[in-house]
């Protein structure tokens, strides 16, 4: 049993402060499925939820010593709708993008021979190491660091619009580039 158990949200947080792990545990065992409900009331989807959870304590124990909190749940409600809100409002304006990528990226993953598949790497890296360098940039941002259109505008001080653009360019002309070199390879 647990010392913390008896402890009410304000000792914990002030725990936690302390770098107190356990402390921390006692407070994800009080909360993640509130948290975790939440979420799912407006996402529908589990796997999402719990990594958004888990994002949400990850950022709690990584600014601890800065934290000042009057009322956890209430904090944690605001904190996990907001990140709720970023997942929706991403996928409102990034639907297209994911979309178009996933596709080409599916249709790279049907081919079971894994000869074709290296040939497919090395066509997508070379064709990367050809685009200009912002929009080089902004491809790498998007999809390897999963940035949304707004983190990436506001990272390079650019328009989110441009930014938008230029993975769509991006995304249209990579898709192409796949799919010509898969309808002329052998066996596929």
């Amino acid at each position: 049993m647990s010392p913390f158990l008896s402890y009410n949200d304000q000792e914990l947080l002030a725990q936690m402060t302390q770098n107190n792990h356990k402390a921390f545990e006692e407070l994800w065992n009080r909360y993640w499925e509130l948290a975790f409900n939440v979420a799912y009331k407006r996402l529908k989807d589990e796997d999402q939820c719990q990594d958004l959870v888990q994002d949400l304590f990850i950022d709690l124990w990584d600014r601890r010593a800065k934290l000042f909190i009057d009322n956890f749940p209430a904090y944690l409600n605001s904190a996990i709708r907001y990140k709720v809100y970023k997942v929706l409002s991403r996928k409102n304006t990034d639907a297209p993008y994911y979309e178009a990528f996933d596709e080409l990226v599916a249709t790279a993953m049907g081919a079971d021979n894994a000869v074709v598949e290296k040939e497919l790497q090395d066509l997508a890296t070379a064709w990367l190491n050809t685009l200009p360098a912002k929009r080089k940039e902004i491809f790498l941002l998007y999809f390897r660091e999963n940035l949304s259109t707004k983190e990436i505008a506001d990272r390079l001080n650019i328009s989110q619009k441009t930014v938008q653009n230029q993975i769509g360019t991006s995304s249209k002309e990579l898709r192409k580039k796949l799919l010509t070199a898969i309808s002329i390879m052998p066996g596929i």
